[in-house]
């Protein structure tokens, strides 16, 4: 039986013009938000276009629960970590779900279930976190996980009522020569072929697309704003601002911003803990990671190099000083920088100073 206004074609019209308005509104808020450069400008629309198509491929394309396939790859947003590989799954607490695959060369991979998203009201919320050192595996590092309401005996990951996607991520140092951890899941009811594109369901799925790119976009210049009133500095996140996005509750996020003149230099000085990994990276102004696969944008507890008092000092600038730990900001004069402490109960402060060139 169709539902009322099925086939009323002012109702599909009224729900593609209202998600194109939330993508104008988005596009005018990065305007109204973006230093006086068209460089920043033009890439702040470019991250409008990349969010809109993650949101049509998210909640259109494969947003149904009951054929749920891992899809790897998350937008550019919110400081996307270099040596994080994410993916993602639509999820309900309507079904049950077998997940199985392998850890790879994986530093670390962490699996969880979450409802709600990034720039909702109710944010980014986890339900069930299963981290691989804490997953049985065989000796090939082969896994085997249940995904249900119901607790299960085993490799478990509860999905609450309110559920909606699974996320993973993993640790890969060295992606040109690492074997990936892999993921395929299978929803164990049996839920019969896919229906037809339902016109009420298509509405509604526009509705999620458009609220999430206008919801993110927004969120995340928050973010940006907040880093940017107190320059060249890298501080602990906001737990305000760390509540709308909850990622991995092993790790001890910390955010900043640079913002340097001709010849000017941000020296990051970092004593690492005793920790699982660390990183520390660069991004746009728009919380986009820089180009890390031309650039060292980024060092982590395997690539940087330590002084003889065990102290890492970064040097963000225009050019390689011919020092270690150079983070490249790949054309960029201003932007957010992250830091993470992963599997430590003693995260520390980093300490940051400009200097000169030719005073390094």
């Amino acid at each position: 039986m169709t539902e009322v206004g099925d086939h009323d074609p002012i109702s599909e019209a009224s729900a593609w013009s209202a998600f194109c308005e939330r993508l104008d509104r988005a596009g005018q808020e990065v305007l109204a938000n973006a230093p006086d450069d068209a460089f920043d400008r033009a890439e702040g629309l470019r991250y409008v276009g990349r969010v809109a198509r993650y949101a049509l491929d998210s909640f259109v394309e494969r947003s149904d629960p009951a054929t749920s396939q891992v899809t790897e790859g998350l937008p550019k947003l919110g400081g996307d970590n270099p040596d994080y590989l994410y993916a993602s799954a639509p999820l309900s607490a309507d079904h049950e779900y077998r997940l199985t695959g392998n850890l790879g060369d994986a530093r670390y991979v962490g699996i969880g279930s979450y409802n709600g998203d990034v720039g909702t009201d109710e944010g980014l919320t986890l339900c069930g976190y299963l981290a691989s050192t804490d997953l049985t595996t065989d000796d090939a590092g082969n896994f085997e996980i249940q995904l249900s309401a119901r607790k299960q005996a085993g490799n478990w990951i509860a999905l609450a009522p309110e559920t909606t996607q699974l996320m993973t991520r993993q640790t890969l140092l060295d992606r040109r020569k690492q074997q990936r951890a892999t993921f395929r899941i299978e929803c164990t009811d049996d839920t019969g072929a896919p229906e037809p594109l339902n016109p009420v369901r298509y509405r509604q799925q526009l509705d999620r697309a458009g609220r999430y790119v206008e919801g993110a976009i927004g969120q995340f210049l928050a973010w940006s704003r907040n880093f940017a009133a107190t320059p060249n500095e890298v501080r602990v996140l906001d737990p305000e601002l760390a509540s709308g996005a909850q990622g991995d509750p092993s790790t001890h996020y910390y955010g900043g911003y640079y913002e340097l003149g001709e010849g000017e230099a941000l020296v990051v000085e970092l004593q690492p803990p005793s920790c699982d990994y660390w990183n520390l990276q660069l991004c746009n102004h728009w919380l986009e990671s820089l180009d890390y696969e031309h650039h060292s944008i980024h060092i982590n507890d395997q690539t940087a190099v330590s002084d003889d008092d065990g102290r890492v000092r970064a040097i963000v600038c225009e050019r390689n000083p011919g020092r270690p730990n150079w983070l490249d900001p790949a054309g960029h004069r201003r932007g957010g920088m992250f830091l993470r402490w992963v599997g430590t109960p003693d995260p520390m402060d980093p300490v940051c100073r400009v200097l000169r060139l030719e005073e390094l």
